[in-house]
């Protein structure tokens, strides 16, 4: 009996030996393929490939490649005080570790360990590995993976190299990555010719590059370039004389440009993109940079380079102390041409989305005709009373004080009359209308814009020529809103998912509000205030437009409408002025017809 107690618990701990060790067996190769994942990661791209952002442009015609500036740094062109002040700012136990520091991840998941995600803790190589090959999300699962690759460059590159990768990886602000080309870029000089001031200068920067602006600097961006100065002395970098000269001492650094095609095109698609990444993944905007350029984006946009040249030559044409944006898409929402009248590099104002001034009377199709149209079945032919009216305190008058009675309703958008608009606007669902300015336009203030005033263009903040051009898609998209946009598509070489713009459509009035109105805007160019733009007539099956200027003349649009395109333009100066010649000539329209010649 004794026996084949002891056969079979001998058989039995031969069973339990072999489930033990193949299950064993099966989680050593997990383990193996887990620590492996880096070093294949690390082997099939290596650190000098971080990819550049492709730009391409409508139909493929060409290509640019836009990364904001480069300029790596080799291991030998980087100086050695750079290289040593660096890893005191930034790691000071990066010359002892091995690729991350247990402490300080330990203190980073306590500190995080009531949070829904986790930061901090981050080396040199750490950051790197971030930056080359994840993104910036914050979660357990990303820390793992970013371990995991610092431990295979550790194994792979040598110190030197590790931080002079991070050196040329690292985002400064306006599009510039790497500090040699933060050297060349604010200072237009060498890493070896910066003195010590300069390199705490710009030490700055990555921290926080949206609050310490190098070309803006804050006195938090000067407190915090001197504290660098005192870890620098700390840690014996730098003299006490060289303390002392630099301490509290302000510098300027100034932007030396670059050639980028198309800047004030490029500017927003880049942003757009930025914007896209920030929210899909709930990053902030390095983050969404470094995610572009670490998966190799290749952004399709509606860009026309031929619609853009001409644009941009109309634009850059303007009398001087005249400023002006400029934005032409499809019905559909396309933005295939955008143009700053002085924009000559990626980063500045730019007037053709920034700049939100007074509308005029380019409003009145959108917040009061299109509005009566739906509401009433008016006609072209509708008789609209063009008495002067005051409506309370306000009173309202026609340019030259001229005075009306009965108005046709095509007449009185033709000739851009303000006293039968307000006796349009009197008739139909004003907080209705009011509602659809307010998804139109972005610095809507209801509270404020509100008013009858605000059907003759005076808004408190204004709109922008890209938010214009957009509020006219209804009239020539059977009555559908739909908001600009610069993008088609962005696709990635590593293979992550393709990212598409979400867009904003909304069907605002119906198909035969739609017609009417773009009837009403062919009066417009005809006869009417915007009749300069039908010299182009033969070029088009379709030619439509509105007129806009302020009271005091210091603002003036033109929307030209064609089978094919809205533009918006407005013109005028940064600092408001009158320019009264110009308005009654209705230079923007002039303006307009020069760009679609």
């Amino acid at each position: 009996m004794r026996a084949w107690i002891g056969t079979l618990f001998f058989i039995g701990l031969i069973i339990c030996g072999w489930v033990l060790s193949t299950a064993l067996k099966e989680e050593i190769n997990k383990t193996e393929e887990i620590l492996t994942w880096g070093q294949d990661i690390v082997s099939e791209q290596p650190l000098s490939s971080k990819q550049a952002v492709k730009i391409v442009y409508h139909g493929g015609e060409e290509s640019l490649y836009l990364s904001g500036r480069r300029n790596d740094a080799s291991v030998d062109e980087l100086p050695a005080h750079i290289r040593d002040a660096i890893i005191t700012i930034e790691d000071r136990k990066f010359n002892a570790h091995p690729g991350y520091d247990l402490s300080g991840i330990a203190r980073a998941f306590i500190n995080n360990a009531n949070e829904s995600s986790v930061q901090g803790g981050s080396t040199i190589t750490q950051q790197l590995a971030r930056n080359v090959y994840l993104t910036h999300e914050r979660t357990y699962e990303r820390k793992v993976k970013e371990l995991l690759l610092a431990r295979a460059l550790e194994k792979k590159y040598s110190k030197k190299e590790i931080v002079t990768a991070y050196s040329n990886v690292i985002f400064f602000g306006h599009n510039v990555y790497g500090i040699q080309s933060a050297a060349d870029t604010y200072f237009s000089r060498s890493l070896e010719d910066l003195n010590w001031n300069q390199i705490a200068y710009l030490l700055t920067v990555p921290n926080n590059p949206s609050l310490y602006d190098p070309l803006k600097p804050s006195d938090a961006y000067f407190e915090r370039k001197d504290r660098i100065l005192t870890q620098l002395l700390e840690a014996k970098l730098i003299s006490k004389a060289a303390y002392d000269q630099y301490h509290g001492v302000r510098i300027e650094a100034k932007y030396q440009s670059q050639n980028v095609q198309y800047p004030d095109y490029m500017d927003i698609a880049i942003r757009e993109a930025i914007q896209l990444v920030r929210t899909r993944y709930d990053l902030d905007d390095t983050e969404a940079r470094d995610y572009l350029t670490s998966n190799g984006a290749s952004i399709e946009t509606y860009l026309s380079t031929a619609k853009q040249e001409k644009a941009k030559q109309a634009m850059s044409d303007l009398p001087s102390g005249l400023n002006g944006g400029y934005t032409e898409l499809t019905p559909l929402g396309r933005i295939v041409a955008m143009v700053d009248s002085e924009m000559s590099q990626v980063g500045e104002f730019n007037r053709a989305t920034q700049a939100y001034r007074q509308p005029g009377s380019s409003i009145k199709p959108i917040l009061v005709y299109a509005p009566l149209i739906e509401e009433t079945d008016a006609t072209l032919d509708t008789i609209l009373d063009g008495r002067p009216t005051c409506y309370d305190s306000y009173c309202p008058s026609n340019s030259h004080d001229r005075i009306l009675g009965d108005v046709r309703l095509k007449d009185a958008v033709a000739y851009s009359y303000n006293t039968p608009a307000l006796a349009a606007f009197s008739m139909i669902d004003q907080q209705q209308a009011y509602e659809t300015a307010d998804m139109m336009f972005s610095q809507w203030d209801e509270d404020q814009d509100n008013t009858l005033a605000s059907a003759l263009g005076g808004l408190t903040r204004g709109v922008s020529p890209k938010e214009m051009a957009a509020a006219y898609t209804p009239f020539l998209n059977k009555g559908t809103y739909t908001s600009g946009h610069t993008i088609k598509e962005i696709t990635f070489q590593s293979g992550e998912p393709t990212l598409t713009p979400p867009l904003t459509e909304k069907a605002v009035w119906s198909q035969e509000t739609a017609a009417i109105m773009k009837d009403a805007l062919s009066a417009v160019t005809t006869y009417g205030t915007g009749r300069y733009a039908n010299q182009v007539k033969e070029d088009y099956d379709y030619l439509g437009g509105k007129t806009g200027t302020t009271n005091d003349h210091k603002d003036m649009w033109y929307v030209g409408l064609t089978d094919q395109t809205i533009t918006a333009i407005w013109l005028g100066a940064d600092k408001p002025r009158p320019f009264p010649e110009l308005a009654n000539r209705a230079y923007p329209a002039i303006v307009w017809t020069e760009a679609h010649r």
